[in-house]
């Protein structure tokens, strides 16, 4: 089989984002990797509405996301991904998409295997004082449920057209060229071989590899919220040292194990729910929330 990857852009059409995505691609194809391209916003992405046709259909006819999501999350091969930072966490266009691939996943029974290998690169205007601290977990949410991590990186104080090529930023520029070599490398290892190459700190989860922690009851007890690896914090000669807890680090939230005792929750949930939706009681609040308010209308419905 012919490998590939696949980049995704999320940002503007030849900006910052996609200029870095390129470099990494150009890196790649001296390998003898093909690679393509898909401009995220060149695609109708609309954001969920929770309609809930495409679990019965299979499919949402909304939008062009199917066709994306079978570009990056289905087909064999690997994916970079590409992303701006526009407020603290990444594009829009992106959290739609993640938002919107429930229905995918009973396409492909080892999903959750995350056979697939990923990189990623989120592009941020500023960054100082943790204004591009969600980019990276952001995206991660959306690599994580099919793939495994080769390489990321944070890119800061790159905002304007062409910023990606200035002097300044040529450490950005040989950084994805490195990542670049990372996945063609990877790709050309047995995958029980394949290891995360990119930047660490001795506190970052050891699954997704960010450092944005959550405590789940009290400290000293953590959790990564995009992974749901637990560990336990303690410090040392003034260093803080994280003890993860290994069966999380090998079943984590987006692995077919958890996935499973996911969707076994919801359905016993729904089974204590739905009777007592269907009270008269309840019938009769739903009612009466329906009826209440005045509802500013989208005046150009009207047109």
């Amino acid at each position: 089989m012919k490998k590939k990857i696949v980049g995704l852009s999320c940002g503007r059409k030849n900006g910052n984002c996609e200029i870095f995505l390129k470099t990494a691609l150009m890196e790649v194809e001296k390998h003898g990797i093909e690679t393509e391209i898909l401009r995220l916003m060149d695609y109708k992405v609309l954001p969920c509405d929770g309609c809930a046709a495409c679990l019965q259909t299979g499919k949402c006819t909304k939008d062009d996301v199917d066709f994306i999501l079978e570009k990056t999350m289905l087909t064999d091969g690997a994916i970079i991904v590409s992303a701006p930072v526009y407020h603290v966490r990444t594009s829009g266009y992106l959290i739609c998409l993640s938002e919107k691939m429930n229905h995918m996943f009973d396409r492909d029974p080892e999903l959750f295997e995350r056979k697939r290998l990923a990189s990623i690169i989120s592009v941020g205007g500023s960054g100082y004082d943790g204004w591009t601290s969600l980019g990276l977990p952001t995206i991660a949410l959306f690599t994580q449920h099919f793939s495994r991590l080769v390489d990321q990186i944070q890119i800061d104080h790159c905002a304007d057209h062409g910023a990606a090529l200035t002097p300044d930023n040529q450490w950005a520029i040989d950084r994805c060229k490195n990542m670049g070599n990372n996945m063609a490398d990877a790709m050309n290892k047995p995958l029980g071989d394949v290891k995360y190459v990119g930047e660490d700190t001795p506190v970052s989860c050891p699954v997704c590899h960010c450092n944005i922690m959550y405590f789940e009851k009290d400290f000293p007890d953590i959790a990564c919220p995009v992974c749901r690896v637990h560990g336990k914090v303690s410090v040392e000669n003034n260093n803080y040292k994280i003890a993860w807890n290994e069966h999380d680090i090998e079943n984590p939230r987006f692995s077919t194990k958890m996935e499973e005792h996911h969707m076994k929750w919801i359905m016993a949930h729904r089974d204590e729910e739905t009777p007592q939706i269907a009270m008269p009681e309840t019938q009769e609040k739903i009612a009466r929330y329906k009826s209440y308010g005045k509802i500013v209308e989208n005046p150009k419905k009207k047109n």
